[in-house]
């Protein structure tokens, strides 16, 4: 391999395809509201195995990431936010699971950001494709009873008061 192939042309061609969306990728949220919930196992970075099934009962806020993508950096401190804010309750489960993104990787972006959201490396896009084909971050919300209420794709990055309004409005009992 020249000197110019590996020092240029690889980075670049890594950057081009490491991205959250190509152009070449039609937006696609994937699942949308009023569908119901994948079936699905995720194994935490926390030790806990959890699975579609578990969430009956309790609102769920899954986010899709990578943090090699840079909407899902800006997406994440909120994530975490609402994390801090939802740890305690058993109501609600905040979920981060990753899209072709190792361990090591994760640790080390979570260390350096002072993030503590527990999270699932996923070294695919199996657990992803449940969910969407394109695009990160993904962002659902899904009630006690399983159905997706609120899906939010990467061009619709939301706050974390956004998604507190969310969450309560799941909370509170139907009139």
């Amino acid at each position: 391999m020249t000197p110019l192939l590996k020092n240029i042309i690889v980075p670049l061609f890594i950057l081009i395809f490491a991205s959250c969306v190509t152009e070449d990728e039609p937006e696609n949220i994937g699942i949308t509201p009023g569908e119901p919930l994948p079936v699905f196992t995720v194994s935490m970075s926390d030790g806990e195995i959890i699975s579609s099934s578990d969430l009956k009962g309790k609102v769920a806020v899954i986010e899709f990431f990578n943090t090699g993508c840079k909407d899902c950096r800006q997406s994440l401190p909120q994530f975490q936010l609402l994390y801090e804010e939802y740890k305690g309750n058993p109501e609600v489960c905040i979920l981060a699971i990753s899209r072709e993104e190792s361990e090591e990787s994760i640790i080390k972006y979570w260390e350096e950001n002072e993030l503590t959201i527990p999270f699932s490396p996923q070294p695919d896009r199996t657990v992803y494709n449940l969910f969407a084909t394109v695009g990160i971050p993904r962002i659902f919300i899904v009630d006690k009873e399983g159905i997706v209420r609120y899906a939010y794709g990467d061009n619709q990055r939301p706050t974390a008061s956004t998604l507190t309004s969310n969450i309560i409005s799941l909370l509170s009992p139907n009139p």
